[in-house]
């Protein structure tokens, strides 16, 4: 992403009360369970891609309903209120598109 971009993303995520800045703060950022569905919801695989990183464990299916990902990134997501993180994110992506997100402290 070129600098005019990382500066967009960081405007907009800035004003938006988000605390993700790009993907080389992965470690250092802490989102909300409501803050990180909020955020990712909907969005396309190149956009969470692009925020988040590349994941730890990919797996892709081809079903009836197209094409599957799950990726699978660590450490993202607080639980709750407490400053303790899920282990665990898994975001399902259906065509290209976030259609469901889960968090776990088990392994996927």
């Amino acid at each position: 992403m070129n600098l005019i971009g990382r500066f967009t993303v960081f405007l907009i995520l800035t004003f938006s009360g988000i605390n993700l800045v790009s993907a080389d703060m992965a470690d250092s950022h802490q989102l909300s369970e409501f803050a990180f569905v909020k955020e990712f919801s909907g969005k396309s695989a190149e956009y969470v891609r692009e925020a988040l990183g590349e994941p730890e464990q990919v797996s892709v299916r081809e079903n009836a309903s197209g094409r599957v990902e799950f990726l699978v990134y660590k450490d993202l997501v607080k639980v709750g209120n407490s400053s303790n993180r899920y282990k665990y994110t898994q975001i399902g992506i259906i065509n290209g598109y976030v259609e469901t997100i889960g968090n776990t402290n088990r392994a996927p």
